[in-house]
């Protein structure tokens, strides 16, 4: 594909991301991407391997499960009128074409059984509920600092020890390389995506080791979607004012509230960091999710580790409970 194709769909992608409880009508995608609106949605389905309709459709009802799941403040109507659906009936019968059950039987339990069921990345790991019963979190004040979490997670072969503290974050202008597809302890993949944008980078001056931030941004949930159609996004902290091209496109993590913990962890432990964080951590804090991405920051390089250990800081947009 050529760069340009691949730079107007980065493009669009990205706008159904921050706009999908909106109406994304053809036109206004069409125009966002700058391709003809006659051809716009052959060129997103050559490309996508999924029509424009039923990418915007899953990603909505994907979010709206997670929602359902870890939003017990919304009523399941308000969840489903958010996500960009016209009535209560419409998304209700979507959740059940998608998922095989109601969106009031996934929020009764029917969504746990739907991930240990279905042959996604999270079987990788062990059960949720497992991560809940592992993990001990204390909590400390202080006259000085802020709330600080420590945490430890002990399962049968694994014992993990990290730290969490709620931060405002500011913004974070970033250049990426998108990949979809499985990525569950692939390093090769994850060292090939981030050679793609340093090289890039390097030439234009836009990296500066010990001051540009490294991440990746995970844009679905694993328990959710399936391996072959989850996306991230490497990145690198790039001036507002970067100009990108071909593959490499461009975003903005927003300012806000975000759940930060450290981990000194092995590359086969992302998962189990992530799963205690999320269901061992996040029940106990006084916290549930907010809107915007979660995303990995990489603090140092693993290869100068004495142990070939990486430290990373996960971070979760949240919002009081």
């Amino acid at each position: 594909m050529k760069d340009e194709y691949l730079r107007r769909l980065n493009r669009v992608l990205d706008y159904i991301d921050t706009h999908l409880g909106e109406d994304l009508n053809h036109e206004t995608l069409a125009a966002e991407a700058a391709f003809s609106r006659f051809h716009f949605a052959r060129i997103f389905s050559a490309a996508l391997g999924e029509s424009l309709g039923a990418y915007i459709q899953r990603l909505r009802l994907e979010r709206a499960a997670g929602y359902i799941s870890s939003r017990p403040d919304m009523t399941i109507t308000e969840i489903g009128l958010e996500s960009g659906f016209s009535s209560p009936a419409v998304f209700s019968r979507a959740f059940r074409d998608h998922f095989g059950m109601s969106p009031s039987e996934w929020r009764a339990g029917g969504g746990a059984v739907y991930s240990r069921n279905c042959k996604l990345q999270s079987k990788r790991y062990y059960p949720m509920s497992i991560y809940c019963e592992a993990t001990t979190v204390d909590s400390s004040y202080s006259v000085y600092t802020q709330q600080k979490w420590r945490v430890s997670m002990k399962t049968p072969t694994k014992k993990l020890d990290y730290t969490v503290q709620v931060e405002e974050q500011q913004e974070k202008t970033l250049a990426y390389v998108r990949h979809t597809g499985p990525y569950a302890g692939n390093e090769e993949l994850f060292h090939a995506l981030f050679s793609r944008l340093l090289k890039w980078a390097v030439p234009r001056q836009l990296f500066q080791a010990g001051t540009t931030e490294m991440l990746t941004i995970y844009h679905d949930s694993p328990e959710i979607t399936e391996e072959e159609k989850l996306r991230i996004s490497v990145c690198i902290t790039v001036p507002p004012d970067t100009e990108v091209s071909g593959e490499i496109g461009n975003t903005v993590i927003p300012a806000g509230r975000y759940a930060v913990g450290e981990f000194l962890i092995s590359a086969d432990e992302y998962g189990d960091a992530w799963n205690s964080l999320f269901a061992g951590w996040l029940p106990e804090s006084g916290y549930q999710c907010g809107e915007g991405p979660c995303y990995e920051v990489y603090l140092n390089d693993p290869e100068e580790h004495p142990d070939g250990k990486h430290q990373v800081a996960i971070h979760i947009p949240v919002v009081p409970l």
